[in-house]
């Protein structure tokens, strides 16, 4: 308890000096983490444990840390304190009290509030299906967060699936500055257990006693009867300010249980007087220290704490160029099977049904969790058949996308572990957006040490009357977020062998599956394919009515980060993905007919996307057209467009971007959206556009000198760029 205190203390005398800029702690929080670390120890199973923490958690962290043998957790958070590369859990980029330390137990601290209940919740599933009978995953939040709407999520989540999650509310009676009358909507946490079915404990935080047996109980509870339970701690004090952003001196007027705590082993006979810290009769001033007589034991951890100081003083800071690192793992190697040249029998939805089956099978440790998965198979039939086969590792959700990805977060924690969530429509997966950054930053938050294999199904693009909500494009949205691989698989093929590639990959992949694609047979075949006419069509029947999951070929994968040539051409490049694809090889097929020679390329994976075979195809055509469904304001499409005439600065490149039509969003009416969307008359409208701009020549002749550096005077003519309005520009 007393290393804690005086890590805080030497911190804040930094904080007042302004020597660091920012820092977070519990001061005050001491004495009930030590001693429900201590009840942990003499309980759980320590390969069957997880402890999602607060901020403010660590008191109980650097005890539980010690217990397992960690003797140096101060000083581990002190190089985290001062963004020292050395720090093991962050590498110095993240702000104090992102803990993590899987080794010891410890998921992976996040800024955002609240999202350690929903992490848990995933965890704790993750050790069910290891098979532990005996599991425990402790989630720490604050009074505040208690509003959060992830408090209701995770309860939602352990409530459901009856998981041994101890969620712990630590209780100071604020959150910053805001009292429960302002920041508290819950009136009694024991009714709010009840009314879930967790077992419900309190205690009050000054009481080490107290806490200790209760929190030893709690978590018997929860280990015995596999259930989960509510603990909250109570009555805590709080001796600094939240942070450095506040008024940040201790509060000598306030209770401190760290006095009476040592006042009560002397009175035991544990300790002697001369070791104990006590307040002594100074009254004036701020200083902690001065304010203190040092007992013999709170010298020793003053001591080791400014040790600490001492030792990160010297250790380097992270560098630029090291920061720019752990964005994302590499891809596995794959090898691309050559084309059949004869069309699949193989549907979109069939495709992934078959790539799922052969995940589940191929690894216990997967996961797939989404409203209607289960004995409905999917409101898109994608996932038919497989909660027969596969019972324990298919799974409904409630409607809660926040809850759905953020138990996957937490399931892939565990090494080795793949989670499948599915949002049933992508419009709903914007209330995930903490969740998709998080998933983003995960790798390079841990400095590389953390990788989480979530693959996020989700429909998109508009189809048949969907309206708002159930007709968005998410490229717009979600391409922006570092660290994310997104695919938007057009062929069987490609939908098949994404999804098996993305099992074998440590990161987060998003799949943009197509409304208007899942019944459609796109492509090429498949290795293994009927030939026969009859076995055909009978295979296409048993896949589309039937539910049936075809039998492809277990070694077949397609590469993530690769475009597929779909036709080489001289005249222009076509960039597409998605449905676009097809509506770009309709059009391509009629101008080909009228002498334009069309090269066009489907990225399939569209973040990161393949820039060589972009900047190869438009350098051999000099125009380019990306097509996709989404809106053109700040576009994935703008982007490899800007990516382009950066790359090709004076070489005259003729570009434009095709979206939709600048409507707010897609109206109800199908012939209205159908006069909204990419059709392959735009396209081909498009393309005679961009081949109808003439390319400017350099203005000088053969002899004149190279081009100039960039700021002098240009003799090339301007690139010319092709605008058309966004839906988000048009009043």
């Amino acid at each position: 308890m007393l290393l804690a205190r005086c890590h805080v203390e030497r911190v804040v005398q930094e904080c007042a000096k302004g020597t660091i800029k920012f820092a977070i702690w519990g001061s005050g929080e001491e004495l009930h983490g030590a001693a429900e670390a201590l009840a942990f120890a003499e309980v759980v199973n320590p390969e069957a444990f997880g402890i999602c923490a607060h901020y403010r958690s660590a008191g109980l962290l650097a005890m539980w840390s010690r217990l397992r043998g960690y003797p140096d957790f101060h000083l581990d958070h002190m190089r985290q304190q001062l963004c020292k590369s050395t720090d093991p859990w962050t590498g110095g980029r993240l702000m104090t009290a992102h803990f993590n330390d899987l080794r010891f137990n410890t998921l992976p601290v996040q800024s955002a509030l609240g999202m350690q209940f929903g992490k848990a919740v995933g965890y704790a599933q993750g050790l069910r299906r290891k098979g532990h009978d005996d599991g425990l995953v402790v989630a720490v939040v604050g009074d505040g967060t208690t509003a959060e709407s992830d408090m209701h999520e995770g309860m939602t989540g352990a409530s459901i699936l009856r998981l041994p999650v101890l969620l712990t509310v630590t209780d100071n009676n604020v959150a910053i500055s805001v009292r429960p009358e302002d920041g508290r909507g819950i009136r009694s946490f024991e009714h709010y257990a009840a009314a879930f079915g967790f077992a419900y404990f309190e205690c009050d935080g000054n009481d080490f006693l107290g806490c200790y047996e209760t929190a030893r109980a709690a978590a018997e509870y929860c280990k015995e009867q596999q259930a989960p339970a509510l603990m909250w701690v109570k009555n805590l004090s709080r001796l600094n300010n939240h942070s450095s952003a506040a008024d940040f001196t201790f509060e000598f007027d306030s209770y401190d249980p760290l006095i009476d705590f040592g006042e009560a082993l002397v009175q035991a006979g544990v300790l002697a007087p001369h070791e104990v810290l006590r307040r002594n009769a100074v009254t004036e001033g701020k200083d902690y220290f001065r304010r203190h007589d040092w007992g013999t034991l709170a010298k020793a951890a003053d001591d080791y704490v400014v040790e600490t100081m001492a030792i990160c003083a010297t250790e380097p800071e992270p560098s630029y160029e090291s920061v720019l690192t752990d964005i994302r793992a590499p891809f596995p190697a794959v090898e691309e099977a050559p084309p059949e040249n004869r069309p699949t029998a193989i549907s979109i939805n069939g495709a992934i049904r078959s790539a799922l089956q052969a995940i589940l099978k191929a690894n216990p440790m997967s996961w797939v969790y989404g409203q209607d998965v289960g004995k409905k198979g999917g409101v898109m039939v994608a996932t038919k058949g497989l909660y027969e086969r596969f019972p324990d590792q298919v799974r409904d959700a409630p409607i809660n996308e926040p809850l759905i990805l953020g138990t996957a977060f937490g399931f892939a924690l565990h090494k080795g572990a793949t989670a499948i969530p599915e949002i049933q429509f992508s419009d709903y997966s914007l209330n995930t957006l903490h969740w998709l950054v998080l998933l983003g930053n995960q790798r390079w938050q841990s400095a590389g040490t953390v990788d989480v294999n979530v693959i996020l199904r989700l429909p998109v693009e508009p189809l048949h009357g969907g309206s708002v909500y159930h007709s968005m494009c998410m490229e717009g949205f979600y391409a922006s977020i570092p660290g994310i691989t997104i695919v938007a698989p057009t062929t069987s093929r490609d939908m098949y062998g994404l999804l098996r590639s993305a099992a074998e990959y440590p990161g987060p992949v998003l799949v943009f599956e197509s409304k208007g694609l899942y019944r459609m047979t796109l492509g090429d075949a498949f290795p293994g394919e009927p030939t026969d006419p009859k076995e055909i069509a009978a295979l296409k029947r048993s896949i589309g009515f039937g539910g049936h999951i075809p039998d492809l070929p277990d070694d077949f994968r397609v590469p993530l980060g690769k475009a597929a040539l779909r036709r080489p051409g001289k005249d222009i490049t076509v960039v597409t993905w998605g449905r676009c694809t097809l509506f770009c090889n309709e059009a391509v097929q009629k101008l080909a007919a009228e002498g334009v020679d069309v090269e066009l390329l489907d990225l399939r994976t569209i973040v990161p996307y393949d820039s060589e075979a972009v900047l190869a195809s438009v350098r051999k055509t000099g125009r380019l057209l990306v097509v996709h469904e989404d809106r053109v304001f700040a576009s994935l499409g703008r982007e490899i467009q800007g990516a382009v005439q950066e790359a090709m600065a004076g070489e005259n490149v003729i570009t434009r971007v095709l979206g939709q039509d600048p409507s707010p969003g897609i109206p109800s009416p199908i012939e209205i959206e159908e006069q909204i969307v990419v059709s392959p008359e735009k396209v081909h409208a498009a393309v005679l556009e961009v081949m109808s701009i003439r390319r400017a020549k350099p203005a000088a002749d053969a002899a004149a000198p190279a081009r100039p550096a960039r700021g002098s005077a240009d003799v090339f003519a301007r690139p010319q760029i092709l605008w058309t309005p966004s839906r988000n520009s048009v009043t």
